[in-house]
């Protein structure tokens, strides 16, 4: 068995270095139906996702990303290429069992190392959840844009829908502190 599941990580690496290298539905989606876009408020980063749907299918799905790392990119890609085509109820299901492992993934960060010889202000190490964070926006941008298309069928008419991902800061008690979005006049 250590052999199959070697060619199935090797499978998988493959498929996600070519998504990282050409990233797949990546743009905009004209006639889209519903936009959604997903913010974190710390880094200013965002993913926007454009779906174009029915009563039961997902029938075209695009995104774009200001992020600088190839983590969103790669993750929109790997995202939009499972979901495009598929049945919204079995969409759904993958979504949530990728926000759960997700949640998994950010309370099994590791702690930071302290080192009190250092002064202080540098004496924790820095923890990086960009590739959590990433994958936050791209899924928190693909729940705004179903949002999005329940708000149009209920008559309200706005260009998209924006949601701040939701996340737990590393080693605190509490949640992150965000600067809040200034609603323009």
């Amino acid at each position: 068995m250590p052999e199959v599941q070697d060619k199935e990580q090797a499978e998988l690496e493959a498929e996600i270095g070519r998504h990282m290298m050409q990233p797949e539905n990546y743009g905009k989606l004209e006639d889209a139906d519903g936009i959604g876009i997903g913010v974190d408020n710390a880094t200013k980063t965002y993913v926007i996702m454009y779906i174009k749907r029915d009563s039961s299918h997902i029938l075209d799905v695009k995104f774009a990303t200001n992020s600088a790392t190839q983590d969103a990119a790669t993750l929109g890609s790997l995202l939009t290429e499972m979901i495009k085509g598929d049945e919204i109820v079995n969409v759904l299901i993958t979504v949530l069992g990728l926000e759960q492992d997700l949640q998994e993934a950010y309370a099994n960060i590791a702690p930071p190392k302290v080192d009190t010889t250092k002064p202080e202000g540098e004496q924790v190490e820095h923890i990086s959840t960009d590739h959590q964070d990433s994958a936050n926006m791209v899924l928190t941008a693909f729940r705004a844009a179903m949002r999005h298309f329940d708000r149009k069928q209920e008559g309200i008419e706005e260009e998209h829908f924006e949601m701040s991902i939701a996340k737990t800061c590393p080693y605190s008690s509490g949640d992150c502190k965000f600067v809040e979005k200034v609603k323009e006049s």
